[in-house]
Protein backbone atom coordinates (compact mmCIF):
# COMPACT_ATOMS: atom_id res chain seq x y z
CA UNK A 1 0.00 0.00 0.00
CA UNK A 2 1.16 3.28 -0.69
CA UNK A 3 -1.04 5.28 1.81
CA UNK A 4 -2.11 7.44 -1.75
CA UNK A 5 -5.13 7.60 -3.32
CA UNK A 6 -5.57 9.89 -6.68
CA UNK A 7 -8.26 12.16 -8.01
CA UNK A 8 -7.91 13.39 -11.38
CA UNK A 9 -9.74 16.41 -12.29
CA UNK A 10 -12.01 15.90 -15.56
CA UNK A 11 -15.09 18.76 -14.55
CA UNK A 12 -14.01 21.46 -16.34
CA UNK A 13 -16.15 23.19 -18.94
CA UNK A 14 -13.02 23.30 -21.23
CA UNK A 15 -14.54 26.68 -22.86
CA UNK A 16 -11.29 27.50 -24.22
CA UNK A 17 -11.08 24.45 -26.25
CA UNK A 18 -13.61 24.90 -28.65
CA UNK A 19 -16.27 22.37 -30.05
CA UNK A 20 -14.43 19.22 -28.54
CA UNK A 21 -14.53 19.60 -24.09
CA UNK A 22 -10.61 18.70 -23.55
CA UNK A 23 -10.75 15.53 -21.63
CA UNK A 24 -11.96 13.85 -25.12
CA UNK A 25 -9.33 15.51 -26.91
CA UNK A 26 -6.86 13.27 -28.66
CA UNK A 27 -2.90 13.19 -28.06
CA UNK A 28 -0.89 10.98 -29.96
CA UNK A 29 -3.69 8.56 -30.36
CA UNK A 30 -5.05 8.94 -26.74
CA UNK A 31 -7.33 11.01 -25.17
CA UNK A 32 -6.55 13.32 -22.41
CA UNK A 33 -8.08 11.65 -19.83
CA UNK A 34 -6.25 8.35 -20.76
CA UNK A 35 -2.84 9.69 -21.04
CA UNK A 36 -3.53 11.25 -16.91
CA UNK A 37 -4.92 7.64 -15.90
CA UNK A 38 -1.40 6.17 -17.45
CA UNK A 39 0.94 8.02 -15.66
CA UNK A 40 -1.25 8.72 -12.33
CA UNK A 41 -2.81 4.75 -11.68
CA UNK A 42 0.72 3.19 -11.20
CA UNK A 43 1.57 5.64 -8.67
CA UNK A 44 -1.73 5.62 -6.20
CA UNK A 45 -3.55 2.73 -4.34
CA UNK A 46 -7.11 3.70 -6.02
CA UNK A 47 -7.36 6.41 -8.64
CA UNK A 48 -10.87 8.32 -9.31
CA UNK A 49 -11.79 10.27 -12.10
CA UNK A 50 -14.15 13.72 -11.00
CA UNK A 51 -16.33 14.11 -14.19
CA UNK A 52 -19.29 14.00 -16.06
CA UNK A 53 -20.27 10.32 -16.81
CA UNK A 54 -21.25 11.11 -20.46
CA UNK A 55 -17.65 12.25 -21.10
CA UNK A 56 -16.21 10.18 -18.25
CA UNK A 57 -17.21 6.89 -18.61
CA UNK A 58 -19.02 5.21 -15.43
CA UNK A 59 -17.01 4.52 -12.20
CA UNK A 60 -16.38 8.79 -11.95
CA UNK A 61 -17.29 10.74 -9.33
CA UNK A 62 -19.49 13.70 -9.72
CA UNK A 63 -19.07 17.26 -8.17
CA UNK A 64 -20.81 16.79 -5.03
CA UNK A 65 -22.14 20.55 -5.58
CA UNK A 66 -24.49 21.96 -7.84
CA UNK A 67 -23.56 24.58 -10.52
CA UNK A 68 -19.54 24.94 -11.60
CA UNK A 69 -17.67 26.43 -8.50
CA UNK A 70 -14.50 25.55 -9.42
CA UNK A 71 -11.66 22.61 -9.50
CA UNK A 72 -11.78 22.51 -5.41
CA UNK A 73 -15.25 21.36 -5.95
CA UNK A 74 -13.62 18.16 -7.85
CA UNK A 75 -11.30 17.62 -4.40
CA UNK A 76 -14.07 18.09 -1.89
CA UNK A 77 -16.41 15.25 -3.69
CA UNK A 78 -13.24 12.72 -4.06
CA UNK A 79 -12.65 13.49 -0.13
CA UNK A 80 -16.27 12.69 0.52
CA UNK A 81 -16.30 9.65 -1.86
CA UNK A 82 -16.71 6.07 -0.59
CA UNK A 83 -14.63 4.73 -3.41
CA UNK A 84 -11.23 5.46 -2.00
CA UNK A 85 -9.07 3.61 0.26
CA UNK A 86 -8.02 4.29 3.88
CA UNK A 87 -4.87 6.00 2.56
CA UNK A 88 -3.71 8.97 4.67
CA UNK A 89 -3.40 11.27 1.67
CA UNK A 90 -4.92 11.94 -1.85
CA UNK A 91 -3.07 12.89 -5.01
CA UNK A 92 -5.49 15.53 -7.49
CA UNK A 93 -3.87 15.94 -10.88
CA UNK A 94 -5.85 17.59 -13.96
CA UNK A 95 -6.86 15.71 -16.70
CA UNK A 96 -5.15 18.10 -18.99
CA UNK A 97 -1.71 17.50 -18.08
CA UNK A 98 -0.51 14.53 -19.86
CA UNK A 99 3.64 14.70 -19.21
CA UNK A 100 2.63 13.58 -15.27
CA UNK A 101 6.30 12.88 -13.97
CA UNK A 102 5.91 8.99 -13.19
CA UNK A 103 8.02 9.64 -9.43
CA UNK A 104 5.82 12.79 -8.51
CA UNK A 105 3.51 11.03 -6.06
CA UNK A 106 6.47 9.71 -4.34
CA UNK A 107 8.67 12.69 -4.48
CA UNK A 108 5.64 15.26 -2.98
CA UNK A 109 4.69 12.04 -0.23
CA UNK A 110 8.43 12.52 0.86
CA UNK A 111 8.12 16.28 1.06
CA UNK A 112 4.29 15.70 3.13
CA UNK A 113 4.84 12.68 5.91
CA UNK A 114 8.51 14.84 6.50
CA UNK A 115 6.72 17.64 7.79
CA UNK A 116 3.45 16.17 8.61
CA UNK A 117 2.13 19.07 6.15
CA UNK A 118 -1.70 19.05 5.00
CA UNK A 119 -0.08 20.09 1.56
CA UNK A 120 2.39 19.50 -0.45
CA UNK A 121 2.64 21.34 -3.62
CA UNK A 122 4.78 21.39 -7.20
CA UNK A 123 6.33 24.19 -7.83
CA UNK A 124 7.66 24.55 -11.22
CA UNK A 125 9.87 27.46 -12.78
CA UNK A 126 8.86 29.37 -9.39
CA UNK A 127 5.08 29.07 -9.74
CA UNK A 128 2.99 26.94 -8.11
CA UNK A 129 1.19 24.29 -9.57
CA UNK A 130 -2.07 24.02 -7.21
CA UNK A 131 -3.50 21.35 -9.54
CA UNK A 132 -0.61 19.26 -8.80
CA UNK A 133 -0.06 18.66 -5.58
CA UNK A 134 -0.91 16.05 -2.38
CA UNK A 135 -3.38 16.43 0.27
CA UNK A 136 -3.94 15.24 3.53
CA UNK A 137 -7.38 13.44 4.19
CA UNK A 138 -7.67 15.67 7.48
CA UNK A 139 -8.15 18.88 5.33
CA UNK A 140 -11.46 17.66 4.44
CA UNK A 141 -13.67 19.83 6.70
CA UNK A 142 -11.57 22.92 5.59
CA UNK A 143 -11.79 22.44 1.96
CA UNK A 144 -15.39 21.81 2.97
CA UNK A 145 -15.84 25.18 4.82
CA UNK A 146 -13.92 27.25 1.96
CA UNK A 147 -16.36 26.10 -0.54
CA UNK A 148 -19.87 26.21 1.58
CA UNK A 149 -18.88 29.13 3.96
CA UNK A 150 -16.32 31.33 2.06
CA UNK A 151 -17.79 30.62 -1.11
CA UNK A 152 -14.35 30.19 -2.34
CA UNK A 153 -13.56 27.56 -5.36
CA UNK A 154 -9.68 28.01 -5.90
CA UNK A 155 -6.84 26.59 -4.24
CA UNK A 156 -4.59 29.42 -3.37
CA UNK A 157 -6.41 30.19 -0.18
CA UNK A 158 -6.20 27.31 1.09
CA UNK A 159 -2.16 26.50 0.13
CA UNK A 160 -1.71 30.03 1.81
CA UNK A 161 -3.91 29.16 4.88
CA UNK A 162 -2.92 25.49 5.72
CA UNK A 163 0.35 24.08 6.21
CA UNK A 164 1.94 23.93 3.06
CA UNK A 165 5.43 22.42 1.59
CA UNK A 166 6.84 23.17 -1.80
CA UNK A 167 8.68 20.92 -4.01
CA UNK A 168 10.97 22.85 -6.90
CA UNK A 169 11.03 20.40 -9.56
CA UNK A 170 13.98 20.48 -11.85
CA UNK A 171 13.61 22.01 -15.69
CA UNK A 172 13.14 19.88 -18.23
CA UNK A 173 12.99 19.55 -21.96
CA UNK A 174 9.32 19.04 -21.72
CA UNK A 175 7.45 20.97 -18.98
CA UNK A 176 5.77 18.03 -17.17
CA UNK A 177 3.19 20.32 -15.62
CA UNK A 178 2.36 21.66 -19.06
CA UNK A 179 -1.60 22.00 -19.08
CA UNK A 180 -3.81 21.66 -22.57
CA UNK A 181 -6.23 24.63 -22.63
CA UNK A 182 -6.64 25.21 -26.07
CA UNK A 183 -5.89 23.67 -29.56
CA UNK A 184 -2.95 25.48 -30.08
CA UNK A 185 -1.68 24.25 -26.32
CA UNK A 186 -2.82 20.47 -27.95
CA UNK A 187 -1.07 21.08 -31.07
CA UNK A 188 2.18 22.57 -28.95
CA UNK A 189 1.99 19.00 -26.70
CA UNK A 190 1.92 16.79 -30.12
CA UNK A 191 5.21 18.87 -30.93
CA UNK A 192 7.05 18.29 -27.35
CA UNK A 193 5.99 14.80 -28.14
CA UNK A 194 8.27 14.35 -31.38
CA UNK A 195 11.30 16.09 -29.40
Amino acid sequence: MINVDGVILAAGRSSRMGSVNKVQSVLAGRTLLEHAVTKLTPQVDILVVNGDKNLCGDGVIADHLEGFKGPLVGLYSALLSDKLSSAQYLMMAPCDGPFIPENLVAALYREISAADADIACVRYQGFAQSTFSLWHKRVTPVVEQALLVKKNGGFKPLLEGLNSVYLDWPEQVINPFFNINTQDDLAEAERLLCL
